[in-house]
């Protein structure tokens, strides 16, 4: 109690006792007691919207963490339970790897939502992603079918480059599908391993054309549609 409580108490006693005495008011017993007022009750507010996923690849090393592409920094990964039954495998076998997935960026670090692909050798970071759609390759024959905005472009090992023209691709949930007059590529949202490269990816494909049938696995680039198309599953 403050230092003015029995103060205040003690004049109310004293004002009490001066007063002339005066009758209770009477209470009417058939009218409802007041009733007590509330204060309004403060909004949830709603919570704040994902972060739109982006692509995140760079070096990883299982003792250091994620040094993402254009960056020097180690950084910690979380991932999801599908992006871990993906690298979990691969980390088995490789302690350092260049990974290539999808995310977002948190204060705990990187979280993997979708790893895209992950390999040992190649270009890593100085591949240029935005100069196509899609890659789909193969091995035993050499085979590469790459899609861009403008055009498509086959080559098979001891044939001449075949040239298409761009068709946009039919989307299902785990499957796009690019259909040409000369060709059918297919491509499914299933694990796909190099059989001579040391490397995982997310996408298989199956390309028919000259009625022949290529098989091997595909990966996305950031060039116009295949940017939309972000595996969030």
């Amino acid at each position: 109690m403050s230092r003015a409580g029995p103060v205040i108490a003690l004049l109310a006693m004293l004002a009490g006792c001066a007063a002339p005495h005066r009758p209770a008011p009477q209470v009417d017993a058939t009218r409802p007691p007041p009733q007590a007022q509330t204060s309004p009750q403060a909004e949830t507010p709603p919570p704040a919207p994902a972060q739109p996923l982006q692509r995140l690849r760079g070096a990883y090393d299982a003792s250091r963490g994620w040094v993402l592409c254009g960056e020097q920094a180690a950084q910690p990964l979380r991932v999801t339970p599908q992006a871990r039954s993906a690298l979990e495998p691969f980390v088995a076998g490789h302690a350092q790897f260049f990974l290539d997935g999808w995310g977002r960026r948190s204060g705990q670090g990187l979280d993997l939502i979708s790893v895209e692909r992950m390999h040992t050798e190649g270009p890593g970071c100085n591949e240029p992603l935005a100069s196509f759609a899609w890659v789909a390759h193969g091995q035993e024959p050499f085979w590469a079918f790459a899609i861009t905005a403008t055009g498509m472009r086959f080559k098979a090992a001891g044939e001449p480059a075949r040239t298409y023209p761009y068709v946009a691709p039919q989307r299902g949930d785990d499957q796009v599908v690019y259909a040409g007059q000369a060709f059918v590529l297919t491509l499914r949202k299933q694990p796909c391993a190099s059989s001579m490269a040391d490397a995982r990816y997310a996408w298989s494909a199956e390309l028919q054309a000259n009625g022949r049938t290529w098989r091997g696995c595909a990966w996305q680039g950031m060039q116009g549609e295949a940017a939309a198309q972000v595996p969030a599953r």
